[in-house]
């Protein structure tokens, strides 16, 4: 999935949503859809085989061209709706998460529709594997509704809640937007956090450590204007412990999961 490099993904924030009428119908208790359907919600593109045989072949390759080791890879275990989370370096964080956790099941990304305006094998490729596009200069109601219909028909959604790169290489994520807080409470969706070590590079080994599942739940009924900010703060919270988490299994155990597991008794 090769992407330019001026790419960016999308910030989606609650601001960006308030101040337009968004009615709850359809939105957050759609009908649900049966799970051979979910990839093509909202396509705009029509599936073909050779397509299909080019994304099951470039998938395949992202293997050799991003090696990655995952850590506590069994913590992705949940198999219905869920925000999917991630620190975002460059444009190629999500060809290891895909290759990883989809290979045979649909999801949803969050793109930037610069990548997909145009009728060629990028736009393509990426609607194929669950594309969304979203206007970054104007609030896209459009790419709001489907993100949310698709996790409320059991699909998960890949977002980088930093909104944008992380240009510098720094092991500091950026702020996180409180869009990822706002998907995951109107779908009352878990998120599920992951985190790379360093900057994603061809041909040069990465880790990516996959976090607990945890849910918003307590923001679920909360109508306080600042639920929102209490949402991220957690979101911020749990991305501190995954830093610490990957730093010490990279730097003081060496990329052993296993010695890693058997210093802290975890089994």
């Amino acid at each position: 999935m090769e992407e330019n490099e001026n790419q960016e993904e999308v910030k989606v924030t609650m601001t960006e949503i308030e101040g337009h009428t968004i009615t709850p119908v359809g939105m957050v208790e759609p009908k649900p859809v049966p799970t051979t359907k979910l990839a093509t919600l909202g396509r705009r593109f029509k599936s073909t085989a050779f397509m299909r045989f080019m994304v099951w072949l470039i998938k395949r390759v992202m293997v050799l061209l991003w090696p990655t080791k995952i850590f506590f890879k069994e913590r992705f275990n949940i198999e219905g709706r869920a925000v999917v989370t991630c620190n975002h370096y460059g444009s190629f964080d999500t060809n290891p998460i895909i290759n990883a956790f989809y290979k045979n099941k649909p999801v949803s990304i969050l793109l930037k529709k610069e990548l997909m305006e145009k009728d060629d094998f990028k736009a393509r490729f990426l609607d194929e594997i669950g594309g969304i596009p979203v206007n970054r200069h104007q609030a896209d109601i459009t790419a709001i509704k489907r993100a949310l219909k698709a996790l409320n028909s059991n699909q998960q959604l890949i977002i980088y809640p930093e909104g944008t790169r992380n240009r510098k290489d720094t092991k500091e994520m950026g702020k996180i937007e409180e869009g990822t807080a706002m998907f995951a409470i109107k779908a009352k969706a878990p998120i599920v956090p992951l985190m790379y070590y360093r900057c994603t590079k061809w041909y040069r080994k990465n880790y990516l450590l996959v976090g607990h599942p945890f849910t918003l739940e307590e923001f679920y009924d909360d109508k306080s204007l600042d639920v929102k900010k209490k949402a991220t703060a957690k979101i911020v919270d749990e991305y501190a412990k995954l830093r610490k988490e990957i730093d010490e299994i990279v730097e003081v155990y060496k990329g052993s999961e296993k010695k890693y597991k058997k210093a802290h008794g975890i089994k």
